[in-house]
Parts: structure tokens; sequence; C-alpha cells
């Protein structure tokens, strides 16, 4: 599946602006940065349990964190590792292509936080992209 095929998912579910952004490798994905396998969402309280009482599987991290699963999206009321909050990477998202993305400042804060190999490649790729738009 490709990018533009789960962003097309993502428009799909017509999920209302204010109340979701998109995160993990999405915001590098819709800059043709990386291939995503999924499409993370953080969402407010309210929208992930309105689709919780929909046909969505609800899945649990090992550091108990919910999340609901379908078709390659996941849809997140909680972001880790972090306090991160939702309602403000939602606000200050950045709109491309008619769908909100969580800041690349917040992925590369996100993605030290979490410190895995593929994280530290994100973090470069992301830096040499705003060192080239400054």
């Amino acid at each position: 599946m490709t990018n533009n095929d789960l962003f097309q998912r993502v428009k799909e579910l017509k999920l209302p602006i204010g109340k979701y952004a998109l995160f993990g490798s999405a915001p590098l994905g819709i800059r043709k940065l990386k291939d995503c396998h999924d499409i993370d969402i953080v969402v407010t309280e309210d929208l992930w349990n309105e689709y919780k009482s929909k046909n969505w599987e609800i899945k649990t991290m090992p550091h108990g964190s919910q999340y609901l699963l379908n078709n390659e999206i996941e849809l997140w009321k909680d972001w880790k590792p972090g306090n991160w909050d939702i309602q403000e990477l939602i606000d200050e998202a950045e709109m491309i292509d008619g769908i909100p993305f969580v800041k690349l400042e917040y992925v590369i804060e996100w993605k030290r936080k979490n410190g895995r190999e593929k994280d530290l490649k994100d973090i470069e790729t992301i830096e040499k992209l705003l060192r080239t738009q400054k």
C-alpha cells in the first residue's frame, strides 16, 4: 500500500478538522521522505470514544496506552513517550493536501524521546529538510 493510498483512507474517514492530526511517520510520508506502513492519528478523546463504539479493534501497548486500529489506521488519544498536549498538537498542525499533520518540530522531539535507530535516521532527514527550507 502506498503513502497516497493511506492518506486517501484518512480522507475517506471525513474526520472533523480540529479534532485530529497525523503523527508518527505520516509527516515524513506526505513529504515523500519515508514510506508509511500505517497511519498514526492523534485525536481528541471525544472522537476516540466515538470510533471506539464503531467496529475498530482496541489494542493495548505494553505501557498501557490504548489505540484503535482499522485498515492500517491507528487512532490515539494519547501519545508516548512523553506527556503531550494532544489538543495543542492538533491546533498547531500543518495542513497539507487538506489533512492536518503534527509539526515537524514535534516529530523530532518525539523521535528523540524514542531514540530507536529508525527514529535517529528520521531526525537526520527532517533536520536536513528544515535546513534547506530556511
